[in-house]
């Protein structure tokens, strides 16, 4: 695929490189789709390459918990599926419910609810957690979610062996090539996309995996995402034990995960704050007030984190909706489908969703763990309350 301008009629075109787009073109190749992968920068993305890369299961709706579930089995056995590492870590993971949700019975009715679909989680109190990791401190709340298959990745080893494998299975890559528009026919069908230097790619099937570009894009067929940039930010500070869980603290604000360095990552949970104008707007600096109100609630939930040094940080953009799930499947314009809006939760989802796509889009059979992503709730009617802290 060495002259773009010559290229057949391809059977899939994925805008967009990152942990999804990868995925795609991976099971779309090997499904036996003629299929091409173009990025506008370096393979990986935006979203994928900044992510906490937290693999865990525990959410509020079935259709993401049971997307979770796929992609931690993909994690799990990465290697013997895609021939690769992932640099997967199965640290255990545990979700500090607010006082409100403990309270309330909101969490254990949700961990029945998350065992009942196959997740592997059960309610621990403080002394029980202390067991398993001494290192945390949750006797203000006094119960968590305990996952002990769940953890963390690496982005960039993770997106190197997608792109491998995509390779292997026949397909095509194109980082550093930027799409200017869908090629729309005079019916309204979508046949392809435009790239920046004007040539033509023309396809049965064009998928947008382009995060927040993915609205602009959308447009040029008619199609209205109500899709945000919204910039996240991530501290990393000096960790004094050998190894704690991964976390999301929601009565703390953050989540947190050991990181390979010798440093704890830890984010907030607040992503709504700092929308970005345009997804080509700069990211904000990581400023010292956020380093320090995160470094202090890490402090919090992890005692020997108090005073620690911060090393490093970052910051990344999501691609937000309205309520913090996906549009995942075909859109209104005939030959366009979207894998987009991921609101923070597509890195650790990325490697099943590619293969539930790219089975949908050779078969024509709807996978039913992608039925809640549906794209026709971005005109209003399907709207949950569900939000995805990632």
């Amino acid at each position: 695929m060495s002259d773009l301008s010559s290229l057949p009629e391809l059977d899939l075109l994925v805008v967009g490189g990152g942990i999804t787009g990868l995925s795609l073109g991976v099971h779309g190749a090997r499904a036996g789709l003629r299929t091409l992968v173009v990025e506008s920068g370096p393979l990986g993305g935006v979203s994928t390459q900044r992510s906490g890369a937290l693999v865990r299961t525990h959410y509020e709706d079935p259709g993401n918990a049971t997307l979770a579930l796929a992609g931690l089995e993909h994690f799990e056995s990465f290697e013997e599926r895609y021939g690769g590492p992932s640099g997967f870590v199965a640290t255990g993971f545990a979700y500090v419910p607010t006082p409100e949700e403990a309270r309330s019975g909101a969490l254990a009715a949700r961990v029945e609810m998350l065992r009942g679909i196959g997740v592997e989680t059960t309610l621990l109190d403080a002394g029980a957690l202390r067991a398993i990791d001494p290192a945390l401190d949750v006797d203000d709340v006094g119960v968590v979610a305990y996952e002990p298959r769940s953890g963390y990745a690496d982005p960039a080893t993770t997106c190197a062996t997608l792109a491998d494998a995509a390779l292997d299975a026949g397909a095509g890559l194109r980082p550093h090539t930027r799409v200017d528009r869908l090629l729309v026919d005079s019916g309204g069908a979508v046949a392809g996309a435009v790239l920046a230097n004007g040539v033509p790619l023309v396809a049965r099937s064009t998928v947008l995996c382009a995060g927040a570009w993915s609205r602009g894009l959308a447009l040029g067929a008619g199609v209205d995402l109500p899709i945000r940039p919204t910039a996240v930010k991530l501290a990393f500070a000096r960790r004094a034990v050998a190894a704690h869980l991964t976390v999301i603290d929601a009565a703390n604000g953050i989540y947190f995960r050991p990181d390979a360095t010798g440093t704890t990552l830890v984010g907030r949970r607040t992503w709504t704050d700092e929308p970005l104008r345009t997804p080509d707007a700069p990211l904000p600096a990581v400023d010292a007030a956020f380093t320090g109100d995160a470094r202090d609630r890490l402090a919090r939930r992890l005692p020997s984190a108090a005073g620690a040094e911060i090393l490093g940080s970052r910051a990344g953009m999501l691609d937000m909706t309205p309520d913090g799930l996906p549009y995942v499947g075909p859109s209104p314009a005939s030959g366009l489908w979207l894998c987009c809006g991921w609101s923070g939760t597509g890195f650790k989802t990325g490697p099943s969703v590619g293969a539930a796509l790219a089975s949908w889009i050779a078969t024509g059979a709807a996978p039913p763990e992608l039925s809640a992503f549906a794209a026709d709730r971005a005109g209003g009617e399907r709207h949950s309350a569900v939000r995805s802290p990632h």
